[in-house]
């Protein structure tokens, strides 16, 4: 099967989900949440002669918003700064590459309501835009070791792609304010490279987050 296939079943899956558990919920009420949020993730590349590229672990911090549509579904963009990136070897160079993104993801968020109202766990799917905000790499030549030049210009000013996970929110009792941790697989549509000499690489990695989410309005039946 194609990747473009791929990719639009994944989008037509979302829309359908989206429009198949808002009609379940057309009676609730609406409720939004916005909240800080920060982890962990491991990132690498995945293309030609992926089997030579090593992860890296990097931190990331940012706001979430949530935008509930009953007790089941809601829509969640977040808002990040993340860093992604991978230590490889082609070609006898060894380089070392970080780059910066500002990340968008905008996840379907479908949460499994427990008797105790208290522990909600929760899967995530849907896109993810990012957008570079820094470079850097090194790269040297293992058998003369010398430097090679890697620029900016090498690398796209932008990055499509999706994120598929699970997790659990633990909602606070008297209040709208509740603890959310989960953790997410990432994978890159395109080739990060504008480098037609360069090889092909896309991003690939795991996140693991934790963030406080603050609820405005409740879905009716609720009680986060």
């Amino acid at each position: 099967m194609k990747k473009t296939t791929i990719n639009k079943l994944l989008v037509a899956g979302v829309l359908g989900s989206f429009l198949l558990l808002t009609r379940i919920d057309a009676n609730a009420q609406f409720g939004f949440a916005i909240g800080p949020k920060g982890g962990v993730a491991i990132t690498t590349f995945k293309g030609t002669n992926s089997e030579n590229f090593d992860s890296r672990t990097s931190g990331f911090y940012g706001l979430f918003t949530n935008f509930q549509f009953g007790r089941v579904f809601s829509l969640q963009p977040e808002f990040l700064l993340t860093e992604r990136g991978a230590s490889f070897t082609s070609s006898n160079v060894r380089s070392d590459v970080r780059i910066s993104y500002f990340d968008i993801p905008v996840l379907a968020k479908i949460r499994l309501p427990l008797a105790n109202e208290v522990v909600f766990p929760h899967i995530l799917l849907g896109p993810d835009f990012a957008f570079k905000t820094d470079f850097k790499a090194t790269a040297k030549d293992t058998q003369t070791g010398s430097a090679i030049s890697w620029t900016d210009a090498d690398v796209k000013q932008s990055d499509v792609g999706a994120l598929v996970g699970a997790g659990v929110d633990i909602q606070t009792r008297g209040n709208g304010i509740f603890f959310t941790i989960d953790g997410r697989y990432g994978w890159s549509f395109q080739d990060l490279n504008d480098n037609d000499n360069m090889i092909e690489v896309r991003n690939r990695g795991w996140m693991f987050a934790a963030g406080v989410g603050f609820r405005i309005g409740n879905s009716s039946g609720d009680n986060d």
